[in-house]
């Protein structure tokens, strides 16, 4: 079962759900959906697909819920504190 929420009939991932994509491997936290006039990635059926932010990777990846599956709590926790602690960081080095 999926985690999310409900939205207009349709349940929706939330973010910072973690997710591997199934065909490219690559695994993130959601972070968000885009909605879209003009699906660029090939997938006609949907009007929105999840922004996934991947560690060590500065942009963000677009996928459909069908491409994605759900990960593990305790990874996610895990993958959760990587951004935080990377948000910090980034932080520290911006000091004006």
């Amino acid at each position: 079962m999926l985690k999310g929420f409900i939205q207009g009939g349709v349940k929706m991932l939330e973010n910072d759900t973690l997710v591997k994509h199934k065909i490219l491997g690559y695994e993130g936290l959601i972070d968000g959906q885009t909605r879209m006039k003009l699906v660029f990635t090939g997938e006609r059926g949907c009007d929105s697909q999840y922004r996934i932010k991947v560690p060590g990777v500065d942009k963000r990846f677009i996928a459909p819920e069908e491409d994605l599956e759900v990960g593990s709590k305790d990874k996610e926790k895990e993958m959760q504190s990587k951004f935080k602690k990377a948000r910090l960081k980034a932080r520290t080095k911006i000091k004006v």
